[in-house]
């Protein structure tokens, strides 16, 4: 049959189809026939979206509504007789578990490490998995038994060390958890767990004062025995109470009891600021005796000081620049200073910290040229029993789990029974002593020390004495790893060349950047961060002088030198600031800047202070702080010899913060993005600015 047989048989008539739109159309086959585009637009872009959320959306029900269909409604997991049998695999799971325990020691303490907390476990880990990756089964398997191992049983051992029992009971039966986990904490724990333990002084304080309520004649002494309750939870916590000291009882009290301490001593202790500062500090410097435990602070990991003691003191320090930054100081006179720029002129600048550190050793040594005396060079180290960490990053055996803090006053008992000694023997001398860290953070010390030629052997043999006196047996014939001790050679260099690198490597490592640490193999100016991070996390005062008169009262002669500069104006330069000529002689060194003759117009070296003739004047603050008492401020110099104080400090500055500039404010507004993906602002329109007003 034709194709017009078909259509005539099929009831189609062409000549009925005289229109285009009565002509037959054409099948559409969507496996050949290309389908039509829709135009990309914004609309369509967002359709898109909404259409694949919504798809999203339908699977994670779907998935939701399964795993409540198997929760709640699936047979198998219901049916006693399956529960039995899961149990029974886990059972026999277990018991497997613990015979390959059994049988290899190794995974009992890959346990222990990843049972501790993130702090220990990840660090340690990443070891562990080192000397996996090395393919050494048996050097693994001594890895974790010897340097692993020990450092976990170090661990517990400190942590006993730091909760002590009358902690653990106030932390268990007062509803302070948290205390028993707080290296564990961060900042906003810490801040909470704060505002707890506040809570439970002032309901210390409350219950102590139920006696008091009842009579309007109370007695100071009462008072007191309500601040010694709340004082004796503080000590609970191993936090020593504000003016503890000054309040708490004495057998032989030889001055009254300051009373009017009490007030603010109670103001701190319920405040909870003073308690997230008391805690914080507490926190970190347990995190760390946790890390030197498991040896994690020595040359082979993070010497000096853990890197995350670093990293918190570098954002420290970057906060504190962004305050300085933002504030300024505003005199009664409306004169401003910028906040930055005080400080950077002050003694917190690293620069003039060491520069006159260097000037004062400086005039030490050209007084000893002056008076014949000699220098000598001592280096004392505490005891073995203070080092967490073998030189190469394994735990030392004979380590008595004792913190960097109790390192540094081993020493200063030990300074100060040889002075006692010294001062018997009626020897004496004058010099400064440097207190670094070792690789593991233990403390030791440097002195420069200047002394009569003739009591140079006696002073050495007695601090040499002093120095090995503890664990004796441990050193033998060789007391060179607890006491050095070098006669300085003026043809090898001056007392000054032999200090100038202690005291610059622990300050900002100037002059430094090329010298290798022997003892950490790093370089002597990148070690400077992890030292002032070291002190400041253990409280360690790095430097100190003796023998000498009190620095401060040098600082504050030559801001009164510079004070009568600026009002001399065009007056005869060197005219005399003070009648008295003695007392001007002085204030002219401090200006001068050698301190040499400052200490010899003073009295000169070991002269006792209270012969010294320029003091620094004190005063107590007029404006009370936060808690209600009044501070004590200085106030300027003043002699013994001369009546009335000199005031240094007349101009009275407050800090405020910088006022904002209203360009550079304008210029940091515009258009911001949506935070949904509707905008309901039309197109085409232009952002208007507000500008900001100053309040």
């Amino acid at each position: 049959m034709s194709h017009a047989d078909m259509n005539n048989c099929c009831g189609f008539n062409e000549a009925a189809a005289a229109f285009s739109w009565n002509s037959p159309k054409k099948a559409i086959n969507p496996y050949l026939d290309p389908a039509e585009v829709a135009p990309v637009s914004a609309l369509s872009n967002l359709i898109t979206l909404y259409a694949a959320d919504n798809e999203q959306e339908q699977l994670r029900r779907e998935a939701l509504s399964d795993q409540a269909w198997e929760r709640y409604f699936f047979n198998e997991s219901r049916d006693p007789v399956q529960r039995e049998m899961e149990q029974d695999k886990l059972i026999s799971r277990a018991k497997l578990a613990h015979e390959q325990q059994r049988f290899n020691p190794d995974m009992v303490i890959l346990a222990d490490v990843n049972a501790q907390p993130s702090h220990i476990s990840k660090p340690l880990m990443q070891r562990i998995e080192y000397f996996s990756s090395l393919g050494r089964p048996k050097a693994y398997s001594r890895y974790l038994r010897e340097t692993i191992k020990p450092c976990l049983e170090r661990l517990e051992h400190v942590r006993d060390c730091q909760l002590s029992t009358s902690f653990r009971f106030m932390a268990s039966h007062e509803g302070l958890d948290g205390l028993l986990i707080l290296p564990e904490m961060s900042q906003d724990q810490v801040k909470r767990l704060s505002t707890l333990v506040a809570a439970h002084m002032s309901m210390c304080l409350d219950a102590a004062c139920g006696d008091l309520y009842a009579t309007d004649d109370i007695k100071p002494e009462e008072i007191r025995k309500t601040w010694e309750k709340v004082a004796a939870e503080t000590l609970r916590l191993d936090v020593i109470p504000p003016a503890f000291e000054q309040l708490r009882r004495k057998r032989n009290r030889r001055k009254p009891v300051p009373y009017e301490l009490i007030p603010g001593s109670l103001a701190r202790m319920l405040c909870a600021d003073w308690w997230y500062r008391k805690l914080w500090k507490m926190r970190c410097e347990w995190r760390e005796e946790q890390l030197r435990a498991v040896c994690l602070v020595s040359k082979k990991a993070s010497p000096y000081v853990s890197y995350e003691a670093v990293m918190h003191k570098r954002e420290q320090r970057r906060k504190s620049l962004e305050f300085f930054r933002s504030h300024e100081l505003v005199n009664e006179d409306g004169d401003t200073l910028d906040m930055e720029d005080v400080v950077n002129a002050s003694s917190s600048n690293p620069a003039h910290r060491r520069n006159e550190m260097m000037a004062c050793v400086k005039g030490l040594e050209l007084i000893a040229e002056m008076r014949g005396d000699c220098a000598v060079f001592y280096t004392i180290t505490c005891p073995s029993r203070f080092h967490s960490t073998l030189n190469n990053g394994r735990p030392n055996p004979t380590w008595t789990n004792a913190t960097v803090r109790q390192s540094s006053d081993y020493l200063v008992g030990m300074f100060a029974a040889f002075r006692k000694a010294m001062h018997k023997a009626g020897l004496r001398w004058y010099g400064v002593r440097v207190a670094e860290p070792h690789h593991d953070g233990t403390v030791h010390w440097h002195l420069l020390c200047f002394m009569r030629k003739k009591d140079r052997r006696a002073i050495t043999a007695l601090l040499r004495k002093f120095a090995i006196r503890e664990d004796r047996e441990e050193l033998g014939n060789n007391t060179e790893p607890r006491f050095k001790s070098e006669l300085i050679n003026p043809r090898k260099g001056t007392p000054t060349s032999y200090i100038a690198k202690y005291i610059s490597k622990n300050i900002d490592g100037r002059g430094l950047a090329g010298e290798i640490s022997k003892e950490t193999g790093k370089s002597l100016r990148d070690n400077a961060e992890y030292v002032n991070a070291w002190a400041s996390l253990h409280r360690v005062q790095q430097f100190r002088f003796f023998g000498i008169p009190g620095r401060q009262a040098y600082r504050e002669l030559r801001l009164l030198a510079g004070q009568a500069a600026r009002q001399q104006g065009d007056k005869k330069a060197g005219a005399p600031v003070l009648d008295n000529p003695r007392l001007d002689a002085i204030l002219a060194a401090a200006d001068a800047g050698c301190f040499a003759t400052y200490i010899m117009k003073q009295g000169g070296v070991l002269v006792p202070r209270k012969y010294h003739l320029i003091r620094t004047a004190y005063e107590i603050n007029e404006e009370p702080t936060a808690y209600g008492d009044h501070g004590i401020r200085i106030y300027g110099i003043w002699s013994p010899i001369a009546e009335g104080k000199i005031c240094t400090h007349a101009v009275k500055w407050k800090m405020v913060r910088k006022a904002v500039d209203i360009q550079e404010a304008a210029a940091d507004q515009g258009a911001c993005a949506p935070w949904t993906r509707g905008n309901n602002c039309p197109l085409g329109l232009v952002a208007i600015t507000v500008p900001l007003l100053k309040i």
